[in-house]
């Protein structure tokens, strides 16, 4: 198979964390405006490598929304729902070149290659990758649309300095104090929890596809408050960071399932039985597994994580 999208526009880990010296206003700005330089360089990027940063940019997406929603209540819900609204169309915009890589990757990465099922495996990679190509070409040649993108991206970027005002006042920061993101992580926490129970009793695909959103806001924010407890936190991140990447996993099988039924000339003359069998059985073991950690990770009611949040932030020094 030939090599995905590369990871050169994404960021490290530590890119997202808030650091010490900062305060929550100048972390949080520091942040988003990193993230924004990510998305727009799906302009200025070679051609040859566009595809990749538009992979880049959704995955900048969803960690400003992540964001966003740290600091919801201390802000003016219009500029939260508004600014909201605009990142999560963007995304939806560049989400179907994405998938069709996706569904490529993880059918060579997921599925046991063995005789009765490799040569239709082998044809479904191909004819993904193909896809793949025609529909990166057509949306990175648009110009059109690409410019919609772009100056909307612009028009979220130059508006989100309202992200750490706080609501009601003009030029007023947020406050460097643990209330000012308390509920915005303990409502994002709190729906991963309710997620993980729901899940349990009825895996069906938009309950799955709703819960790895909700732990991946999670994942994004525990890895922002990195360093109120380094130790601890790195932990929880690890853990979110394998729960999100199960339940992403399932949902590109979920999403390949979708695309057989969707998409007749996809998969034209190709015999299917084994390879869904193979695909449930792998989904199988990866809700299994995803609701494993779930449990472990949600055991605690939100108003205890809350409570070790606000005891780091208290006790440390660090930020």
């Amino acid at each position: 198979m030939t090599t995905p999208p590369n990871q050169a526009n994404d960021v490290s880990p530590s890119s997202v964390r808030f650091r010490t010296g900062e305060t929550l206003a100048e972390a949080i700005n520091r942040v988003v405006q990193e993230q924004f330089a990510i998305t727009l360089a799906v302009m200025t990027t070679q051609p040859d490598k566009r595809a990749a940063a538009v992979h880049g940019t959704r995955k900048a997406v969803k960690r400003l929304r992540a964001m966003l929603r740290l600091v919801r209540d201390s802000i003016s819900l219009d500029c939260y729902h508004t600014d909201n609204a605009m990142l999560k169309l963007i995304a939806a915009e560049l989400g179907p070149v994405r998938d069709t890589w996706v569904m490529a990757d993880v059918l060579d990465r997921l599925l046991p290659h063995n005789p009765e099922t490799s040569s239709t495996v082998l044809n479904l990679i191909s004819r993904l990758q193909e896809r793949y190509i025609a529909e990166s070409k057509a949306l990175l040649e648009n110009k059109a649309q690409m410019k919609a993108i772009v100056e909307q991206l612009e028009h979220v970027r130059d508006h989100s300095y309202h992200w750490t005002i706080v609501s009601g006042e003009h030029d007023k920061p947020i406050a460097h104090e643990f209330a000012s993101i308390e509920f915005g992580i303990q409502r994002v926490y709190k729906r991963g929890r309710r997620g993980m129970r729901i899940v349990a009793d009825s895996p069906t695909d938009t309950l799955l596809h709703v819960w790895r959103k909700r732990a991946k806001y999670l994942r994004h924010q525990v890895e922002a408050l990195n360093v109120l407890d380094p130790v601890h936190m790195q932990e929880l991140e690890s853990e979110l960071e394998q729960l999100t990447d199960l339940l992403g996993d399932d949902h590109d099988l979920a999403v390949l399932v979708a695309r057989f039924n969707n998409d007749p000339a996809l998969v034209d003359g190709l015999e299917l039985e084994g390879i869904l069998e193979a695909i449930g059985r792998k989904r199988h073991d990866l809700q299994a597994e995803a609701i494993v950690i779930g449990r472990k990770l949600f055991e605690d009611p939100s108003t205890d994580f809350i409570a070790y949040l606000r005891g780091i932030w208290d006790d440390g020094s660090n930020f």
